[in-house]
Order: C-alpha cells, then structure tokens, then sequence
C-alpha cells in the first residue's frame, strides 16, 4: 500500500489558551512533630482537581492530584512541599491536505488525519483521529500548562499513515499553587545515668523468715560477708538486700536459700 505523501503545512492558531486560576492545595503529615524519629505519611488534594502535581524537598516526583503516601523515616527536621498546577488550555491545529501519494500518484482512497502533541518535539505520544476527509482543523483542548508540539499525519482507508507534517509549538499558560508541611523531629532526652549498684556496708549475712503476718521479714545472723560485695536488685526491708551465698562465709545452717546484708549505694 502506497503512504499517502504529506504535502501540507501545519498551522497553529493565536490565542487559543484560556487563562487560569489558582486552585487549593491541602497537605497534611500524620504529626508535625516527634521525638528521636518518625515515619511520615502524607495526604494531600487538590480542589478544583489539578492538571499536574510536583513533590519537593523531603520527597520528590509526579504526585497525582490526591493521595496518600508512606515515606521513609527521618530522623532530623523536614520539610515536604507540593505543587500544583492547573491548566486547561487548548489548541487549534489546522492543516492543508496532501493531494497525491508518495510516487506522484492521486491520492484517492485518504480516510481522515490524524494529529500526534505532546511536551517534546520527540516524544508526541498523544493522538486524536479526524475521521473525515474534508476536515482541515482540529481543536486539541485539556492542554496542561507548558510548551506542546503538534504534527499531523494523513491516513488512508488501510489505515496507513503519512509522515508527520512539519511540527508546530504551542505554549499553553496555567496558574499553580504550593503548599508545604514541616515536621519537626526533637533530639531524643538522654538516657537516664545507670543506677549506682549496692554493696554491702556491714559484714553480718542474715536468713529470712516468713512471719506469722505472712511477710518475710529478717532472721538471724548466718555468717559474713566481705564489706563492699555487690548486692541483688531486690530487697528484703530496711536496706537489706539480696547477696550470693557464694559471697557468705557461714557459720550457721541458714533457714533457707534466701540471704541478706545491710546494702547501700556508693
């Protein structure tokens, strides 16, 4: 099948943007503040919908118009911001049609055209088709703001296309709005000092007995013990706490497991 050739030029039309205004951003963090660490979750909307959202400095990218999003944990103070743009703007793209077919031959069997845009002269990836022979313009409209590229291409009735006709720019104005959400991480308290250990501060090494009130309350002396040996962390009373008996040296059968001596902290 022959490509139909494509003799024609692409026009744009002046004027063909509609101002815009500014919509509303809202951004919110799960906190604004924490202490030592936090792991943000953002949520954000935009009204009326935005055409385009951008992140930006604690995170980054094309964000659609309303989410929420789980990011990273930080640990020092950030600031999340997003902006939005909005933009409805279109274009009139018209054309002159081809005549003939690549190898000079009439061009009778053409179906209608089809017109590729998008941001960059070389990625035109977008495409509306005008099924009509007779047409020689087209609105494109939904045209965010900055700089689009148009090119027309001819198609026959097998669905071949022509090569792209010249490629005509456009700059579409918009309005945008941003807004930001600080959160603030506190340095964590430091740890409180340890607790200075008990040793004993008497010699004497004592049972414990059960008394008729069903308390333990201190026996008789059993032995002794170096002054200066640490102490268990529980207590009998009256700062008597828990010893090793490995650390007794016994001179009486103690009443039980459980042995004792006056303790203090340094």
């Amino acid at each position: 099948m022959k490509n139909s050739a494509l003799f024609f030029i692409l026009f744009l039309a002046a004027g063909a943007v509609h101002a815009q205004t500014a919509g509303v951003v809202t951004l919110n963090a799960n906190a604004t503040s924490a202490t030592g660490s936090m792991t943000p979750v953002l949520t954000w909307s935009t009204s009326p919908v935005a055409t385009s959202c951008t992140a930006s400095g604690g995170w980054s990218g094309a964000k659609a118009a309303s989410g929420t999003q789980t990011l990273p944990s930080i640990s020092v103070t950030t600031n999340y911001t997003l902006t939005c743009s909005w933009g409805d703007g279109s274009a009139r793209v018209s054309w002159v049609a081809p005549a003939t077919n690549t190898d000079g031959s009439a061009l009778n069997n053409l179906q209608g055209f089809r017109v590729y845009y998008g941001n960059s002269a070389s990625t035109m990836t977008r495409n509306t088709t005008i099924n009509d022979v007779t047409a020689r313009a087209a609105t494109i409209s939904s045209l965010a703001a900055g700089t689009w590229y148009f090119a027309v291409r001819a198609v026959n009735t097998s669905q071949t296309e022509s090569a792209n006709s010249n490629i005509a720019s456009k700059v579409i104005t918009g309005a945008s709005a941003a807004t930001s959400v600080n959160i603030t991480i506190n340095a964590a308290p430091p740890p409180p000092p340890p607790t200075a250990a008990r040793r004993t501060i008497a010699t004497q090494a004592y049972d414990v007995i059960r008394g008729t009130n069903g308390r333990w309350t201190l026996g008789r002396v059993v032995g002794t013990v170096p002054i200066g040996t640490p102490c268990r962390t529980y207590y009998l009373s009256g700062d008597y706490y828990g010893v090793q008996t490995g650390y007794v040296r016994l001179t009486r059968t103690p009443r039980g497991t459980t042995l004792v001596a006056h303790c203090a902290s340094p």
